[in-house]
């Protein structure tokens, strides 16, 4: 006697021992069975479904918090950075009364507004002295999330990812109650470095949008619809760094250094209290891991187990090494940009001051996350993401290249309209890796990519200070040639993962649940 096989991922039972059952079993009628297994089925998709779209309505609501914990944690930072020179101000010309007015100067006629050349000198000091405390910052900011960033989103996969959202936010309001503290009391800016480093101890602002990318895949189903919400979540953080850094200066102005930071920390407080209530647990019990013992030595060789097999499926690795080479090369060049750009602009021919670089940092914002997301929500009606990562770093290699040779304020204005597509890059990395992962390797996959994030922003600005300061004498845009150079490799290797894709076909780049089949033989062989 034989049996078909059903291959529904369930458990057969099979008993040959008893044959008269077995004949029942084979003359009972089938279909009223398939009918109640697939209405059982239709209802657990329903609640999947209905399940999903209540998450997707609740993150909208946490986007919009998201928004103002990015805004006023960066307005934070704008106050610091002025209350540093506030602070040295103070210390070396008490005679002087500093204002946010200074920063509406342009420092290249700083000589002929001097009233002597010992004060011009002094001046000249305290600005060694800020730059050097702004490495600090960075430092203190951007080392701890290295680790912390790591250890929250690979916890996110064994406990949720709720909590993990709510502790970077509460690393901001210790932070934020502290900077508080010290600007009441003036104290020595040595306290702020260690400030910064509680908060970085927490995760940061990396290690929250790290698990908001986890939190994303598990509300999305393995497709566009997930790179879009990814790209959301950068231009919210950047709409959000915006705000910050143009209110920053004129709240300062009107109410000093300690209100913008006192009332930016109860609304950070506000912001924590109405997740807390109102978030709700995106990851499915189903799905997080069983084993209640944490071996973090396991979990960071998973991290790099993208890398290094094809766990995942066959072919994934490479795709993997090659998504990842794209991301750095892209994100070295927008992250390491931002402190060279700046001396660039203030440096001659443009001797540009505040104002001209804020509004140059307003338009970069609009032109590259806003425009970029309308443009992939419109291509993607027609075209593949890999083609939409294609046209995101031909932009960023064409600005590159416009900014390295341009003479004139307007055509660097015209940078950040060429770079249209910059911040498209690296959110369709992550979801183009996302989909090839299963759902309970999505913490320790964006863990990965967001410890990659901090040491690239440390690398980068570090590389591209030095080799600024070691070319700016001859050429003064090598650095962006450098940058043009680097998005090149990333405009090559995209061509082959959006080639490997066509040839390949959709469902080589996305993760394939196997489906478990059992038959009577292998009954009997347990």
């Amino acid at each position: 006697m034989t049996s078909k096989t059903k291959a529904m991922n369930r458990t057969v039972s099979y008993s040959p021992e008893n044959n008269e059952e077995s004949d029942a079993a084979e003359t009972a009628p089938l279909l009223g069975n398939l009918n109640h297994e697939c209405q059982a089925e239709d209802k657990e998709t329903t609640q999947r479904r209905g399940r999903r779209l209540f998450l997707k309505r609740c993150f909208v609501l946490a986007s919009g918090l998201f928004l103002i914990i990015v805004a006023f944690t960066i307005l934070q930072l704008g106050v610091l950075h002025q209350y540093v020179y506030y602070f040295y101000y103070k210390k070396y010309l008490p005679n002087i009364t500093y204002t946010s007015q200074d920063t509406q100067k342009s420092y290249c006629n700083s000589s002929a507004n001097a009233t002597s050349e010992a004060e011009e000198n002094l001046q000249n000091k305290i600005q060694v002295l800020a730059s050097q405390f702004m490495v600090y910052t960075s430092l203190a900011l951007y080392i701890p999330p290295i680790f912390g960033s790591f250890f929250l989103s690979t916890l996110s996969d064994t406990y949720g990812r709720k909590p993990f959202i709510l502790i970077p936010i509460a690393g901001f309001i210790i932070r934020s109650t502290l900077f508080v503290i010290g600007i009441y009391f003036e104290l020595d800016l040595a306290w702020f470095i260690l400030f910064l480093l509680l908060e970085g101890s927490t995760g940061g602002l990396y290690s929250q949008i790290t698990v908001l990318f986890s939190y994303v895949a598990d509300i999305t189903e393995k497709g566009d619809q997930r790179i879009l919400l990814l790209v959301i979540i950068e231009v919210i953080a950047g709409l959000g760094g915006l705000l910050g850094s143009l209110s920053s200066g004129y709240l300062i102005r009107e109410f000093g250094f300690l209100l913008p930071t006192f009332i930016s920390t109860m609304c950070i407080f506000a912001a924590l209290l109405l997740l807390g209530i109102f978030l709700p647990e995106s990851l499915p019990s189903e799905c997080k891991s069983r084993s209640n013992r944490l071996n973090f030595c396991s979990k960071f060789k998973g991290v790099w187990e993208f890398y290094t097999s094809n766990k995942n499926g066959k072919g994934t690795r490479w795709r993997y090494v090659c998504s990842l080479l794209i991301f750095l090369c892209v994100q070295f060049g927008v992250l390491g940009r931002v402190t060279v750009e700046t001396l660039y602009e203030l440096n001659k021919p443009f001797c540009w001051n505040s104002v001209l670089l804020g509004w140059f940092m307003g338009l970069r914002i609009i032109s590259s996350y806003v425009i970029g997301l309308v443009l992939i929500r419109v291509l993607q009606c027609c075209v593949s993401v890999e083609f939409i990562a294609l046209i995101g770093a031909l932009s960023h290699m064409g600005a590159f290249i416009l900014e390295a040779f341009a003479e004139e304020s307007y055509e660097l204005f015209l940078v950040p309209i060429v770079s249209f597509g910059s911040a498209m890059v690296a959110p369709i990395m992550r979801g183009i890796m996302s989909r090839m992962t299963p759902p309970d390797k999505q913490g320790t996959l964006f863990a990965g990519m967001g410890m990659i994030d901090s040491f690239i922003t440390i690398v980068g600005t570090t590389v591209s200070s030095a080799v600024y300061s070691a070319t700016v004498t001859y050429f003064r845009g090598f650095v962006f040639l450098m940058f043009a150079g680097i998005s090149c490799v990333a405009v090559i290797l995209i061509i082959v993962l959006w080639v490997a894709g066509i040839m390949g076909g959709a469902s080589a780049m996305r993760y394939q649940e196997e489906e478990i089949i059992v038959t009577p033989q292998e009954i009997d062989k347990d």
